[in-house]
């Protein structure tokens, strides 16, 4: 597994991964009228500097003022405190609904720790790889994405889609989007990883949200991790402690 955010002066047209055996679902585009549609429309793209390179990534308008993300999209344990953080909010090709820059930026609790002492690589870095951007001016016109806590939402037979800019088979200018085909299994902790679908750098930082009701949407975790061989695809999900995350920190 690695953390999947990209360089930008590294984004590449290359060909598609053929699919294997088990049916693994692949990054696709959402297209542009669907990325304009609540909630798909909060989800947005980040571009930020760490130490001397610029990187790709994703997050999410999860309050007025505020953006659920990666904590490795904002903090590394080598270069520190990401800078330069833009919020392309809703992104298609080159057409932004709004471009925002982040005015501070947060990680969960323990993350900076456990990433610096088992590397941002492991999934104990994964199971705390939750983030937070703050804005002084609304990235949505006070629009936001809800979110819930409930762990079966996720390995239960919830509908799942999970939303992120990649920049692997793609330019990284458009909102992409992949669904599993089975349910996520917890590998460590807040850690769950599913094996019917792959992501791309670029979309670390991106929800994952699951239909709680009728055509309502609901942010139950965060893409943070992939590997392409084999396939896996692996999220840190919302449970209790990532509510207090959210609610203190990115409750603006």
């Amino acid at each position: 597994m690695h953390r999947l955010f990209k360089f930008l002066s590294a984004i590449l047209l290359v060909a598609a991964t053929p699919l294997s055996a088990q049916d693994v679902n692949l990054p696709a585009p959402i297209g542009a009228d669907l990325t304009k549609k609540f909630p798909y429309s909060m989800a947005g793209q980040l571009i930020f500097s760490s130490g001397d390179n610029n990187y790709q990534g994703s997050g999410t308008v999860i309050n007025k003022l505020s953006v659920l993300t990666a904590a490795h999209n904002v903090w590394d344990a080598d270069s520190g405190w990401s800078y330069d953080v833009e919020f392309n909010r809703a992104r298609s090709g080159q057409q932004i609904a709004t471009r925002t820059m982040a005015s501070r930026v947060f990680v969960f609790g323990g993350y900076q720790g456990v990433a610096a002492r088992f590397g941002a690589d492991s999934v104990r870095a994964f199971a705390y790889d939750l983030g937070g951007i703050r804005f002084k001016t609304m990235p949505a016109a006070g629009s936001f994405a809800g979110w819930k806590s409930d762990l079966s939402l996720v390995t239960g037979d919830t509908y799942n889609i999970c939303i992120g800019y990649g920049a692997d088979t793609h330019t990284g200018d458009d909102m992409l989007y992949v669904e599993p085909n089975l349910s996520f299994y917890q590998t460590y902790s807040a850690f769950f990883e599913n094996d019917t679908l792959t992501f791309e750098g670029g979309m670390s930082g991106g929800p994952v949200f699951a239909e709680v009701a009728p055509n309502d949407l609901r942010i139950v975790g965060v893409i943070v991790a992939g590997s392409d061989d084999p396939p896996t695809g692996g999220i840190r999900a919302i449970n209790a402690s990532a509510s207090r995350f959210i609610s203190v920190y990115l409750r603006f």
